[in-house]
């Protein structure tokens, strides 16, 4: 007798706000430089300056964090959830 295993996949539905699993485009207002961030294990911690300043934010927003002893200006330009 075997057991059939069914997986479910929950995709979460994109609401246009950073969430843990997403990846996030950002602009660094200083120097024009752009760099994506996966928020989550194995990558930025939501837990960090980084992912704490992110999350619940919106494409558009502009956020202020602490990096290497200076505050840098980041503007969220995409959120691929």
């Amino acid at each position: 007798m075997s057991k059939r295993r069914e997986a479910a996949f929950v995709e979460s539905a994109h609401d246009g706000e950073v969430e843990v699993g997403e990846r996030v485009t950002v602009l660094e207002l200083t120097t024009g430089t752009v760099s994506d961030y996966y928020i989550g294990e194995g990558a930025v911690s939501p837990d960090s300056p980084l992912g704490s300043a992110l999350l619940g934010r919106h494409v558009g927003d502009v956020v202020d964090v602490a990096h290497a002893g200076a505050r840098v200006r980041l503007e969220v330009v995409e959120i691929d959830g």
